[in-house]
């Protein structure tokens, strides 16, 4: 009787909505209910919703009359295709010319930029296709291209383009297979032909070889 008063109470008064009741059957199978977890018992959650909270609130009209916002635009085929990847610059005084391409067309809101290196390049304009690129140091580089719309969302971006600027200069002239000199042989650092054959070891050791007198060379022995 005390437990079921309990279930009672609790069901009945909101300001018990979110409370936590155990249930259990003993062993002549009566069923009980208490507030305080017992061994053996099923933990039951109690949600009591009064009666004004069923209502269902209207939305206010500024929520209901809200526009949607329209879909991002997907750029395809959005790549770098000047300077093709793993391209050599050669000798441009480091001009280095930027074509991109994409579809549809850059939409009203978003802005081109690139990334040369990781680091921003200012003072680029940010709705051409079309650029180019002046003081680019010798060297490898890295460049990207970035789509991003007026709250800095990036909506695409190309896969990174790899090329090397090269150019020649009296101070660092080129060097290559071709433009390097063949080392010298030993016959040229030395001046001498290369013995044909080995001084015995009496020779070596100070000793006077044998002549013969027909030939006028060493007699071997």
């Amino acid at each position: 009787m005390r437990t079921a008063l309990l279930l009672l109470a609790l069901l009945a008064a909101p300001a018990f909505a979110g409370q936590t009741v155990w249930k259990w059957v003993d062993e002549k199978g009566v069923t009980h209910y208490a507030d305080r977890p017992v061994p053996g018992a099923e933990r039951i959650d109690l949600t009591v919703t009064s009666r004004a909270d069923s209502v269902a609130t209207p939305p206010p009209a500024a929520t209901a009359s809200r526009p949607q916002q329209a879909p991002a635009t997907s750029y395809r085929n959005f790549e770098i295709w000047q300077p093709g990847d793993q391209d050599t610059v050669a000798n441009t005084g480091g001009v280095v010319e930027v074509r991109l391409r994409f579809e549809p067309s850059l939409q009203p809101g978003h802005s081109l930029y690139l990334y040369l290196d990781g680091r921003l390049i200012e003072g680029l304009s940010t709705t051409a296709q079309d650029f180019t690129l002046r003081d680019v140091p010798r060297g490898l580089h890295t460049l990207v291209a970035v789509i991003q719309d007026d709250r800095g969302t990036r909506i695409a971006e190309t896969a990174p383009v790899r090329f090397t600027v090269r150019q020649e200069s009296i101070a660092q002239p080129p060097v290559g297979p071709t433009l390097r000199t063949p080392p010298k042989t030993r016959a040229q650092q030395t001046g001498n032909k290369l013995p044909r054959s080995q001084p015995s070891y009496a020779t070596l050791n100070g000793a006077q070889p044998r002549i013969n007198p027909r030939t006028n060379l060493p007699v071997r022995p």
